[in-house]
């Protein structure tokens, strides 16, 4: 699988939160830089520890974020994405264990890459933007 790169086809419409999404990826282009060009281990461990401490952040802006969903299918959503955040950073901590005992990197960052894109960036987060604005809530970053 090539690396992934930013697209503004990612953009949500909520600044921060297309900003965090952006920085997510393009850290994740150096991260897959890193592992593509047999860096050491501790570099890359360093690099994926940050992007690690990054995404937790987002993930928690977001959840700020969802904490004024009211309604009924808001709530459920709040309660699907916060699950799908928490385990999709325990995969993230998975994989980056694989790479500290030496296993296959690059499958490890095809997946994290992949999972990204199909759950953060595109579903999860048009649906949570969907939904505030259908409960008539202000996106002020």
């Amino acid at each position: 699988m090539p690396p992934v790169y930013w697209s503004d086809t990612y953009r949500i419409g909520h600044a921060s939160i297309d900003q965090h999404h952006q920085e997510l990826v393009q850290d994740l282009e150096l991260l897959q830089a890193a592992i593509a060009t047999a860096d050491n281990r501790t570099q890359i461990l360093g690099l994926f520890d940050e992007w690690l401490d990054q995404f937790a952040r987002h993930a928690q802006a977001e959840e700020s974020l969802m904490a004024h969903l009211r309604q009924p299918a808001g709530i459920a959503h709040r309660h699907a994405h916060c699950a799908e955040h928490a385990d999709f950073l325990h995969q993230a901590m998975d994989l980056r264990n694989d790479i500290a005992r030496g296993r296959d990197q690059i499958r490890a960052m095809e997946t994290l890459s992949m999972q990204l894109i199909a759950f953060d960036l595109i579903r999860r987060d048009f649906e949570m933007i969907g939904l505030l604005l259908r409960e008539g809530l202000v996106l002020e970053d």
